[in-house]
């Protein structure tokens, strides 16, 4: 499975556990306010999911993505 996808399943993922609306995710998807809604809980959770599946996310990393693409560009420079 690419990285891509898989980070796409994380968050659908999220956002069943916080019973969030089902809401369409591809790579220009907003993640906060407006896009797909990510809280602070939700943040968390994604950045614990990223670390344990790479070893690292963005959010320790000090960097703030901003869309599902941010995210698959920084592991695409590591």
């Amino acid at each position: 499975m690419s990285k891509e996808v898989e980070v796409i399943e994380m968050i659908k993922t999220i956002l069943k556990h916080q019973a969030m609306p089902e809401v369409a995710v591809d790579l220009s998807s907003e993640l906060y306010d407006d896009g797909i809604g990510l809280d602070s809980l939700c943040v968390a959770e994604l950045s614990a999911m990223l670390e344990k599946a790479y070893g690292r996310d963005p959010y320790t990393s000090k960097i703030m993505p901003r869309t599902v693409n941010d995210i698959i560009s920084f592991y695409g420079n590591a």
